[in-house]
């Protein structure tokens, strides 16, 4: 019996040592670096990180600070979320907000929820004043080199009265909203290195803000900006913030343990060879080629000129916030114009291009497509349930050396498309139709790479004088008219200015007769 026991012992001991390897393969090491995908803020919902001792389950009392602030400074009406950082721009009409974490009760639920997720979100208001505020957070221990992502959900209630309260009214662009990314770590959200995304209008519902990229520092650390600005001192400025998110899309390049050579002492080796500047295309287009790494804003550092230059020349072939692709082809520069101002060139006329699916061989190179539709609401974004096309647009594809081609619309048939284009620099160029005026840019001057479509859709409002264009010619004509008078209408004139000068000596010598009449009597 005693021997069975044994047996069994050491066959339980034996069991227990094979699963042990198991055990190790299913734990986690979390010793390891950021993932792609993982998570890299505190507290990015605005839950909290530590709670007051008597907070009741699922609730986090007491999870802000009255201290966070930009300056140092205490404030008893700011209540920043704990492991973030509020800021404001001072001077002038901008004025410091207040800053609440709110709970998901009374009066934040209802018909307009002011959380997105979880318990609590936050807010930031101001009444009366210009707003531009919001929160920071500095993110270290990053791969310098990755790549990382962030995004945010905001909403705003921005109203000048109180007329239904809670509901925003008014300019519908007075608050916009923005997500950014320093990415050496720098806490000025003014600095210029900051990487905005686009401005983002989000009233009374929360929208996904962002998200924008940048590539991690050197020092590998970033700081991560939420923003909220408005245009007009409105009585109500409320902005609301919920599930931030900062996530590595892309590592980095670890660094090798292979220790850097001495550095020569007789002679100094060649200096580093800079990023060699692009060889103008025969167009004269100047093109920067996509590298990895690469950004729109660090693309315009380059070259020294503006990242706005940039999204114009190459308006239509950017993604959403700024986005470019390894190996596309961003335009810098295009020739300027002939000193000699002269009117486009007609378009060749020697032989008709054959219409796509007629005979002659499939259509080759890149294209650009064009409509034109009643933007109603004047916001230069069409909406086609509501915004229909246009007829009478004419269209002008042109290049350095004058019009490609022209198109004009008929309200049906549209978009329509250049096709077979070389690649190179082009002015792509909208005259409204008669009655109406553009609502935002009439002209775009792209950069068209090899055998890609850019899209172009063109918003034309109701002009408010339609007649206005018939102006210049009457006055033309007012202007001609004295050199086109006669010899008998100048001597008419002439007779008429002796005749007020003979009527004028007449009425003295009446007046004279009369007084000498009366003396005598």
């Amino acid at each position: 019996m005693i021997q069975k026991r044994m047996l069994l012992g050491i066959l339980l001991v034996a069991v227990l040592l094979g699963m042990a390897p198991a055990w190790g393969i299913a734990a986690p090491d979390l010793s390891e670096s950021a993932q792609e995908g993982t998570e890299l803020l505190k507290n990015p919902g605005f839950e909290g990180l530590s709670c007051a001792p008597d907070s009741e389950p699922g609730w986090c009392e007491d999870n802000w600070s009255n201290t966070a602030n930009f300056d140092g400074s205490f404030h008893d009406n700011i209540f920043t979320p704990q492991g973030w950082t509020t800021w404001w721009r001072k001077g002038g009409d901008y004025g410091q907000p207040e800053v609440k974490t709110i709970p998901n009760v009374a009066p934040f639920t209802g018909e307009l929820p002011r959380i997105r997720s979880g318990n609590y979100a936050t807010l930031l208001f101001t009444f009366y004043r210009l707003q531009d505020t919001g929160f920071y957070q500095v993110v270290t221990g990053l791969e310098p080199n990755s790549t990382v992502q962030l995004s945010a959900y905001a909403h705003g209630w921005s109203c000048d009265n109180d007329d239904k309260l809670g509901y925003s009214c008014a300019d519908p662009w007075n608050q916009t909203f923005q997500v950014g990314i320093e990415p050496n770590g720098g806490t000025d959200p003014f600095s210029p290195s900051v990487i905005w995304s686009g401005e983002q209008r989000s009233p009374d519902h929360y929208n996904l803000i962002g998200p924008v990229t940048a590539q991690v520092g050197a020092g590998g650390s970033v700081c991560v900006f939420l923003r909220s600005k408005t245009k007009w001192q409105y009585k109500y400025q409320d902005a609301y913030w919920d599930d931030a998110s900062l996530v590595m899309t892309s590592p980095g390049t670890p660094p090798t343990d292979t220790p850097l050579p001495p550095p020569p002492t007789p002679t100094y080796g060649p200096s580093p060879t800079p990023r060699a500047t692009p060889t103008p295309r025969p167009d004269g287009a100047i093109v920067h080629v996509v590298e990895s790494g690469d950004t729109l804003f660090g693309i315009a550092l380059m070259y020294g000129v503006e990242t706005e230059q940039l999204r114009q020349l190459n308006a239509g072939s950017l993604g959403p916030n700024d986005m470019i692709n390894v190996g596309q082809a961003i335009v810098i520069s295009i020739p300027s114009a002939s000193p000699t101002p002269s009117p486009l060139p007609a378009p060749p006329t020697t032989e008709p291009t054959a219409a796509p699916g007629a005979p002659g061989g499939p259509v080759e190179g890149a294209s650009i497509c064009v409509l034109a539709y009643h933007d109603r609401n004047g916001d230069t974004f069409r909406d086609e349930a509501t915004e229909e096309l246009l007829p009478n647009a004419e269209f002008t594809i042109a290049d350095a050396s004058g019009v490609v081609d022209r198109y004009t619309s008929n309200g049906v048939n549209e978009p329509h498309c250049f096709t077979g284009l070389t690649p190179g620099a082009y002015r792509v160029i909208q005259t409204a139709p008669a009655g109406y005026v553009p609502s935002g840019p009439a002209e775009y001057n792209v950069g068209l790479p090899k055998d890609t479509q850019l899209d172009f859709q063109f918003g034309d409002a109701r002009s408010e004088n339609p007649d206005e264009v018939a102006e210049p010619t009457q006055e033309s004509e007012e202007l001609t008219e004295p050199e086109n008078r006669t010899t008998a209408s100048r001597i008419f004139s002439t007779v008429a200015k002796v005749s007020g000068i003979l009527v004028l000596l007449l009425a003295g010598g009446v007046a004279v007769l009369f007084f000498l009449n009366r003396r005598r009597m």
